[in-house]
């Protein structure tokens, strides 16, 4: 169980729902998809940049995340000329612990226009990791003006059961938010690939 937890961490380090808008005020840990029951876990920060900026950076270079999130070593795209938007499809390799690591995504969902943007990723492929797993990233302006970057990570463990233990597990460790503070220090300072322990500290 302890390496399951540190795994799934380790690739959300590199992530950063389903097919349906969320919304950043939504309050639900728990959603149907398909008559199963998934748990949702949300973070976000607020981001000293225009809902244009964020959002060119984490959704217009999908394909690129590993030019900035340090756990991630490369990606390829595998949707051809696609490489953002609806049908984009990217694989991204990590290592862990001395071990490969390969996940393949595709962007199910794309809302790219408004105050409130976000696009949703099917984690379709991902031998290593028993989950189930989509993730939203949301780029939303408030009534006061402010530009916030989040994440929805929907999740069911392949044994169900075991789920809500993943659930409290992740919360503790931290991983979700890590995503979101490599794109925060990027955007905000040029800063690249910086270590999580270090953007703990920061943030």
């Amino acid at each position: 169980m302890k390496s399951l937890i540190l795994l799934t961490a380790s690739v959300l380090i590199a992530v950063g729902t389903m097919a349906q808008s969320y919304s950043a005020k939504d309050n639900d840990t728990k959603k149907v998809i398909n008559g199963k029951k998934f748990h949702v876990l949300y973070k976000e920060i607020e981001i000293n940049k225009t809902v244009d900026e964020t959002w060119n950076e984490v959704a217009i270079n999908f394909i690129k995340i590993d030019e900035v999130v340090k756990s991630v070593d490369s990606t390829r795209c595998l949707s051809g000329d696609t490489t953002y938007g609806l049908g984009t499809k990217r694989q991204c390799f990590l290592k862990y612990q001395g071990k490969d690591i390969q996940i393949k995504e595709e962007i199910i969902k794309y809302i790219g226009k408004g105050n409130q943007r976000e696009f949703t990723y099917d984690v379709y492929d991902a031998p290593k990791i028993p989950l189930k797993n989509y993730v939203t990233w949301i780029v939303r302006k408030d009534e006061n003006g402010k530009v916030y970057l989040g994440t929805a990570f929907v999740f069911r463990a392949n044994l169900a059961f075991l789920t809500g233990v993943v659930a409290k597990k992740l919360q503790k460790d931290g991983g979700l938010r890590d995503g979101i503070l490599a794109y925060k220090h990027f955007l905000e300072t040029g800063e690249k690939k910086v270590k999580p322990e270090k953007l703990r500290e920061l943030y």
